[in-house]
């Protein structure tokens, strides 16, 4: 008797335990472009017209099922869980346990559900055979007389449903009906810009053909949207290059038409950022005198120079580390003398190969005015050292602990990386021939 009542105690206390958390668990399919399946999902809250991961729960190899409790600073507002361009948003309270099975565009969410989720629940039931033309594999492929007639069928439902939301959390009603209306509009462009052959431009339904003529982001709140970046580079791609019939970056023939002026700051600098451009310093250049908060004037202050000093002629980006006996070193203590920046790390094989033919190189510029500046992205400083001085590796090095502006301004995107400034602080190039190519040392002569 007594074992059976600490028994329902203990779970008493278990029930308990859960009923404090907010749960989130299921199922996501999605493949990677290996053809493997993925084995996370991520839960995300909506920044900068974008997503920032706050949890990557795994999804267990045997179940293919992920869960996850949710930390009180993700309760009572929307989050969002899903996987690359496919996420969808939930919202739960502390007590609250919710399940989701998602994969193609469709979701089914269960258990008991709140108001809130009961919305979103019967928002992608309604909308699923559209979302199949965007987020299936080969949705592209379906034939566009069902996603245009779905256009026609879907356009007064949606419209009511908006206007039908009545959850008893004014904040939530007010944040949703802004959130689906701008998700209905993405999931309308999207099957375009990702291939659907919709037929000549005469062809384009009214809804479309109107939809492109009267976007003219005008709200700067859109950039509160998750998919805000997203949902506007689709249109510009629908819009310009596939009905248009134009030629060049669709987000760069968006950028005048963005009425907020705001907005279209916003817009500009992750266009920037994410590197969707054809000529980045002339891109920032052009729109330099468009930015309107002092952030984002900041912002494109720091996206300028890491422009430019990927280009010859462009100015390099100060940065000092601390040497093996701790002393810290500047780039710009160099100035006046070529630098050759050799970006490296000990577990680089690449990196180490060279190595030899660096130490030629630097023998044979002694007594010039050459500097070599070896930065190692290791993070352990002790096998780094070890490394150097057992090996007596010439030339001056220099720790980042992988941080710092050589990892954040520079934007390498791989080792080993050569570096070439002239005697005046400009690049020669940024990604200059290996040690063991001859084309180095005749790029540095050129150069005192």
């Amino acid at each position: 008797m007594k074992k059976t009542i600490i028994l329902l105690m203990m779970a008493a206390l278990g029930t308990s335990s859960w009923a404090q958390e907010a749960v989130i668990t299921g199922k996501f399919k999605k493949m990677l472009p290996n053809g493997r399946p993925v084995d996370r999902v991520f839960i995300s809250k909506p920044e900068a017209g974008d997503l920032t991961i706050m949890a990557e729960p795994l999804i267990d190899s045997a179940s293919r099922t992920f869960h996850l409790d949710l930390v009180p600073a993700d309760q009572n507002v929307i989050r969002y869980v899903g996987v690359f361009d496919e996420q969808y948003p939930f919202y739960l309270r502390k007590g609250e346990k919710l399940d989701i099975d998602a994969a193609d565009g469709k979701i089914t969410y269960s258990g008991k559900l709140s108001k809130e989720n009961q919305v979103f629940a019967d928002w992608y039931k309604m909308l699923a055979p559209l979302r199949f033309y965007g987020y299936s594999a080969k949705g592209y492929l379906l034939p566009s007389e069902r996603y245009v007639a779905l256009l026609d069928s879907l356009s007064q439902p949606v419209n009511n449903f908006l206007k039908g939301i009545h959850t008893g959390n004014d904040a939530f009603d007010k944040q949703v009906k802004y959130l689906l209306t701008y998700s209905y509009k993405l999931d309308v462009t999207m099957p375009v810009a990702t291939g659907l052959n919709v037929g000549a431009k005469k062809d384009y339904p009214a809804y479309l053909t109107d939809f492109f003529k009267n976007e003219t982001f005008s709200d700067k709140q859109i950039w509160t949207l998750p998919f805000a970046f997203k949902y506007m580079g689709y249109f510009a791609f629908a819009k310009h290059i596939i009905y248009g019939g134009e030629q060049g970056i669709a987000g760069e023939m968006l950028v005048p038409e963005i009425a907020d002026k705001e907005l279209r700051a916003n817009f500009v600098l992750s266009q920037a950022e994410k590197g969707t451009t054809q000529n980045l310093v002339a891109f920032l250049e052009k729109n330099h005198s468009a930015m309107i908060t002092d952030s984002q004037k900041a912002k494109m202050k720091v996206l300028e120079a890491r422009a430019k000093v990927q280009v010859e002629g462009g100015e390099w980006i100060d940065f000092s580390y601390p040497d093996r006996n701790g002393k810290m070193c500047r780039l710009s203590d160099n100035l006046g003398k070529v630098v050759l920046v050799d970006v490296w790390a000990t577990w680089c094989k690449p990196c180490l190969a060279e190595q030899p033919a660096m130490e030629r190189l630097e023998k044979a510029f002694e007594g010039k005015d050459v500097v070599f500046l070896a930065v190692s992205v290791d993070t352990d400083k002790e096998k780094w050292k070890a490394m150097v001085e057992s090996k007596k590796l010439s030339g001056l090095h220099l720790f980042t602990n992988s941080k710092g502006p050589i990892v954040t301004d520079y934007e390498l995107t791989g080792i080993p990386r050569y570096i070439l400034f002239d005697k005046n602080g400009k690049t020669v190039s940024f990604d200059a021939p290996r040690p063991s190519d001859p084309k180095l040392q005749e790029l540095i002569n050129s150069k005192l």
